[in-house]
């Protein structure tokens, strides 16, 4: 897709689609529960969400949609299971969606069923072995099918062997983590996680905590790093609203700070999603920021500045800043991004390799990458997006900022923001 140099000021009021993040916990947690929940504002333009739907309705969770919104998404009745599942025996194709296979295979792993959880041939390179290491002390049986550590796997046939805590690595995803948390209440008795070094991206280990809370169990962080599930009956059906991505916020938050004034609404400060303090980056770059008690709003200042910032709480935003570096002024550091390379792409290599191709001079090392802008950018470059949705999206901004650039397989959005580029061609243009 090529997209022209804007120098257009962009104004713009948004109502986004809801998080992937919130949308692929709340769903099987709904369809984990006792009695029919309803579930608003669930993303219908993302491939992540909707792999987690069909692979709800392929273990037998009734789902109904009840109501489709103008902004892309959907309210959907879930008739929840009580933790037994209608169906024992089922194939999961979960194309690249990282939490819908870790998220599944936890829940799953505590079932007297067998469900065999692939992907496409990036998912067969993400690693899973931290998660699968944490729940055989449970008693759960899990094989890998083709590379140890690595996706295809075979979860199911549980007996519980009455372990009282498990040890888990943080290091590489807090996912692992998640999918532990949002499994042991099946179990219905107390159970500690202890993770065994760091924990990183820990704003979403929050997400998950709260959304525990309003299903009816209320884990607990009993010291740093450990987390103690109590004795529960199991999921509670409940009515939710769920929250606009403020991840996919961050491209259009951005926007605002190049050459523009742009308001995200149903984002606050007190939003469950870290990315919510995207803007406070945006912020020390130069921006003119504002949280109000619905809404981020995000307007330019002067020239855009360089940071060194810390990013591990906030990886995929971390990658927008990563390109906002080409139009500050200064040297940009970003720091604590070692997940990158185990994300939908290596992620690290990919940002490295585009920012080179528009003339800045990029260094990296396993955990951090920074960025010296071009006196002048190079205009009219190919992007390459590694099938990555924020490559994609991120790379974007470009335009925005008057440089035209070409995006390569830009249907890759399709994972999280199947209409990104329509509604990108409506404000920038």
């Amino acid at each position: 897709m090529e997209l022209a140099a804007s120098n257009k000021y962009i104004n713009a009021n948004l109502d986004l689609p809801g998080s992937k993040s919130i949308a692929n916990r709340v769903l099987p947690l709904a369809a984990m529960a006792n009695g029919v929940s309803t579930i608003h504002n669930v993303p219908d333009v993302g491939e992540d969400v909707q792999l987690m739907l069909q692979a709800l309705s392929q273990l037998g969770i009734k789902i109904e949609r009840i109501r489709t919104d103008v902004n892309g998404c959907s309210s959907y009745k879930i008739y929840g299971c009580g933790g037994k599942l209608p169906v024992a025996d089922a194939e999961l194709f979960l194309g690249n969606s990282g939490t819908s296979i870790r998220f599944l295979s936890a829940m799953l792993a505590l079932t007297p069923g067998s469900y065999i959880l692939t992907g496409i041939a990036r998912m067969k390179e993400r690693p899973i072995k931290d998660l699968i290491f944490a729940l055989s002390q449970l008693g759960c049986q899990i094989d890998y099918l083709e590379n140890d550590g690595f996706p295809p796997i075979k979860v199911g046939g549980f007996v519980d062997n009455a372990a009282s805590e498990v040890a888990i690595s943080g290091r590489v995803s807090s996912q692992y983590l998640t999918g532990v948390l949002m499994a042991l209440p099946l179990l219905g008795r107390m159970v500690q996680i202890r993770i065994k070094d760091e924990l990183i991206s820990r704003p979403y280990v929050d997400i998950t905590l709260q959304l525990l809370e309003l299903f009816g169990v209320k884990a607990s962080e009993i010291e740093e790093n450990v987390f103690q599930i109590p004795v529960s009956d199991g999921y509670k059906a409940i009515e939710y609203t769920v929250e606009p991505d403020a991840s996919s916020a961050s491209y259009f938050l951005a926007m605002g700070a190049i050459n523009g004034d742009v308001i995200v609404n149903h984002l606050s400060a007190t939003s469950l999603q870290g990315d919510r303090n995207f803007a406070r980056i945006l912020e020390r770059m130069g921006a003119k920021v504002t949280y109000n008690d619905t809404s981020i709003h995000v307007k330019a200042s002067d020239d855009l500045k360089a940071i060194t910032v810390n990013m591990e709480d906030m990886p995929d935003v971390a990658m927008t800043i990563a390109v906002l570096a080409l139009f500050a002024d200064g040297i940009t550091t970003i720091n604590g991004i070692a997940s990158w390379k185990v994300k939908e792409t290596d992620r690290l290599f990919a940002i490295y390799t585009e920012l080179i191709k528009l003339g800045a001079e990029v260094s990296y090392t396993d955990d951090s990458i920074t960025i010296v802008p071009p006196e002048k950018i190079n205009t009219n470059i190919s992007i390459d997006t590694y099938n990555d949705h924020r490559m994609a999206m991120c790379f974007s901004l470009l335009a925005v900022a008057g440089i035209p650039v070409v995006i390569n397989d830009y249907e890759c959005v399709g994972k999280t923001f199947a209409n990104y580029f329509d509604l990108f061609k409506q404000i920038v243009y």
